[in-house]
């Protein structure tokens, strides 16, 4: 009998993907999650569901251990500012708090792999999981970048490749060979409509992955929601880095590019 694969579950689709392809190949799965939403929709596609609270790594680990999970993966966002809203740690996640230099994402995910690894978990990657998300280099939508939005996107993936290197986000915002946002602790989409504001219109949106990805965690994503995001501020064109940039639900992705004239490519 194959063991399940333990999910931790975040927010987004990312995670209810997984869950399908699981109920698809016939494996068997146990999911945790942090989340109220997040437990009410994947619980409509398979029984083993458990909230826990943020800050119980102690209750997770357990929890996999007594249904025979050999292998974890991890699957959606987990909003790191919740770290600031006081949730109660267990004595485990206390301890893997203290042990860190900062609450960089790195640095917890790597934390939270290395406890994991140590209780004899194998952590899953990200690319095996979903290869067939992360597209090939090329023009994905209809629209190509005119010239001076290829210009930003050169200078962009500079940037974006600098700012993903020191680990404060993996998108940067660009007009004119100006960096107008940098992806922080808020997350793409509050990044994009920052950028929108101070843009106006016509703004390149840029997406990498870090120098040094570990593919088991944070792989960089874009979605129906990055899209919309962009429409809604009048953003002119989507790059990410080709093979490394996951792409949730590429047609309604296309579709709706197509329908708001976003250039959409991969480098």
């Amino acid at each position: 009998m194959v063991a399940p694969l333990g999910l931790i579950a975040g927010k987004g689709e990312l995670a209810s993907i997984l869950v399908r392809k699981l109920n698809d190949d016939g494996r068997p799965l146990v999911v945790v999650t942090f989340d109220k939403s997040t437990k009410e929709t994947i619980s409509k596609e398979t029984k083993m569901v458990h909230r826990v609270g943020l800050g119980q790594a102690d209750k997770v680990i357990k929890i996999f251990q007594k249904s025979g999970v050999e292998e974890v993966a991890f699957a959606g966002k987990v909003d790191k500012r919740a770290l600031f809203e006081n949730p109660v740690f267990d004595l485990r996640a206390l301890s893997l708090l203290k042990n860190l230099d900062g609450l960089n994402d790195d640095a917890i995910m790597k934390a939270i792999v290395a406890e994991f690894e140590k209780e004899g978990f194998r952590v899953a990657s990200q690319i095996e999981m979903f290869k067939d998300l992360f597209p090939g280099p090329g023009l994905l939508s209809k629209r190509a970048p005119g010239k001076k939005e290829r210009a930003d996107i050169k200078f962009g993936m500079k940037m974006a490749k600098g700012i993903a290197a020191l680990d404060i986000g993996q998108t940067v915002i660009v007009r004119d060979s100006a960096v107008v946002a940098v992806e922080a602790i808020d997350g793409t989409d509050e990044t994009i409509e920052r950028g929108g504001r101070i843009a106006k219109k016509g703004a390149v949106v840029l997406k990498v992955s870090k120098p040094e990805q570990d593919p088991r965690f944070d792989v960089p994503a874009v979605g129906l929601n990055t899209i919309e995001t962009m429409i809604r501020v009048k953003a002119a064109t989507l790059a990410i880095e080709a093979n490394k940039t996951l792409v949730i639900d590429m047609p309604a992705v296309l579709q709706t590019c197509d329908r708001g004239k976003i250039a959409f490519v991969a480098v």
